[in-house]
């Protein structure tokens, strides 16, 4: 579906950039020509579906290449960062794993190997180029976004064809995305929702991608024209840290935040020098984007605005819907979406049930339909009988220390008796003294 809209684009606004990688422009018209010389490439070695190819090295122009190549040709890719990622796929039926000449990975080859994976070193440097745009090919594969992998196992979310356009059109409505609009997904990975679907969407309306892997990947804030620019907050962090002079202050675009929380402080650093533009995105891999918040006011921080379109729901462990103000299970339509998890029965029937996407936050509903997070279920802490709901206090604590993260947990003391331990995490020293200052108490440290 993306790679037929790129051939779509190339012949409409061929010279129009399609994506800037490393700061080098690439037109739509270069952009599916590359593809066509890779899809004769593959055609010609047999790489071609049904079945699974696997992009094993880190070079995101060449992913989108060659990956966009095989889906053409029917195969349905996944992309990994190191061989131990690879190691844990449980993919049946691979036909190829791809590397790179200039990216050898120790040890890939005997892997390969060991599970029966045909391993394709692939350069395109010596085919022969493209004339014009290549004829449309319907394109029958998809691409396999990874999600959990610091459970110890990466779950698998299948991007088909009709989900896939679902889900990017659902992103191009909610950031009003045009055919003039450029973003920065920085060098996120083609397994994340950010590197993959935030990149994707904006080609499918003729828009601009900016990609830096190198060091100075701020320099994508510099670009003429951005609208766009997607973070987490520790990029957020990394950003905000750098000198004045990294950047210049985009009234226009979109700072777009997600994969965790924006404490006070953040935001309004990052409305002072980067864009007053600052929306805060609730999502998961599985459902894509629920929520969409702008952050004008202090209660935006926390209350997140559901899209008009996503069915929430917050439900008790029957599975009926609680009172406002009351915490429950948060759960999510599955419409039009992923029902499943690869390859994983039992990840399926734990998080997917009867149409709806169980993610494993508590929340809140206000009566106006707003959210508001309170952690996950399995960080309930039970102190002396009385269950502690910690995201709230972490978040407030993360506010007035002015730290990068705060974790609260319960812990036995040598009576046996649980006791309330807090982990901070700091990237300069923090000051006891100012963070127990009477104006800290004042504003409301617990």
């Amino acid at each position: 579906m993306v790679g037929e809209l790129i051939l779509d684009w190339a012949r409409k606004t061929p010279e129009k950039a399609a994506l800037i990688y490393n700061g080098q422009p690439l037109s739509y018209g270069s952009f599916a020509q590359k593809i066509g010389v890779a899809r004769a490439y593959f055609s010609r070695r047999g790489c071609a579906g049904p079945g699974y190819a696997v992009l094993a090295f880190d070079n995101l122009l060449d992913f989108w290449i060659l990956s966009l190549a095989l889906r053409s040709l029917g195969l349905t890719t996944a992309a990994v960062g190191n061989a131990k990622m690879l190691a844990a796929l449980t993919l049946p039926d691979v036909r190829c794993v791809i590397a790179r000449p200039s990216e050898p990975w120790p040890d890939l080859g005997p892997m390969c190997a060991a599970r029966g994976w045909p391993l394709l070193s692939v350069s395109l440097d010596d085919e022969p180029p493209a004339e014009g745009v290549p004829e449309h090919s319907h394109e029958t594969g998809g691409h396999i976004l990874l999600t959990s992998g610091t459970t110890g196992a990466y779950k698998m979310v299948l991007m088909s064809r009709d989900v896939e356009a679902f889900f990017l059109r659902r992103k191009v409505d909610a950031y009003h995305l045009t055919e003039n609009s450029a973003a920065t997904v920085f060098d996120y990975k083609p397994w994340t929702g950010i590197g993959y679907r935030c990149a994707a969407a904006f080609w499918t309306v003729g828009g601009t991608v900016l990609i830096e892997q190198r060091p100075e990947s701020l320099q994508t804030l510099l670009y003429p024209g951005l609208t766009h620019a997607f973070v987490t907050p520790a990029l957020l962090s990394h950003i905000l840290a750098a000198p004045e002079s990294a950047f210049a202050r985009n009234e226009a675009m979109q700072l777009i935040v997600g994969g965790g929380t924006m404490t006070r402080r953040q935001i309004e650093h990052a409305q002072a020098r980067i864009t007053p533009r600052i929306f805060n995105c609730l999502a998961s891999t599985e459902v894509s984007i629920i929520a969409y918040t702008p952050q004008e006011f202090q209660e935006d921080q926390r209350w997140h605005a559901i899209l008009q379109d996503r069915a929430v729901e917050i439900v008790d462990d029957s599975d009926r819907p609680v009172a406002a103000g009351q915490v429950g299970r948060v759960r999510v339509s599955t419409a039009q979406g992923p029902s499943r998890y690869l390859c994983n029965d039992s990840a399926t029937a734990t998080f997917f049930k009867n149409g709806y996407f169980y993610p494993g936050d508590l929340a809140i509903m206000r009566s106006d339909g707003r959210i508001a997070l309170q952690g996950r279920s399995t960080d309930v802490i039970n102190l002396k009988g009385h269950k502690v709901f910690p995201s709230p206090i972490e978040d407030r604590l993360r506010d007035l220390l002015e730290v990068n993260g705060v974790c609260l947990l319960s812990m036995p003391n040598g009576n046996g008796e649980e006791e309330l331990h807090i982990t901070i995490e700091t990237s300069a020293p923090l000051n006891s003294e100012s963070a127990c200052s009477p104006q800290k108490r004042s504003r409301g440290i617990p």
